[in-house]
């Protein structure tokens, strides 16, 4: 699935919070227990418009975490 295509938005947000299209990617792929074990692509591609992967990735860029 291409994050970038789906959701834009939030795929710009990844890239500018871990610096790299590799490392958002790569995070874009990791089971997260936030979102249930899975994937913040698994959650973009049932629904684009989830908010629950902006959120997080909200919380990574002002350091809050847990």
């Amino acid at each position: 699935m291409d994050v970038a295509t789906v959701a834009p938005a939030i795929w710009l947000h990844a890239v500018r919070i871990f610096g790299s299209e590799q490392k958002a990617s790569r995070w874009m792929e990791t089971r997260l227990s936030e979102l249930n074990d899975r994937t913040p692509a698994e959650v973009l591609a049932n629904d684009p418009n989830d908010d629950g992967v902006e959120t997080i990735l909200d919380r990574i860029e002002y350091g809050v975490f847990g």
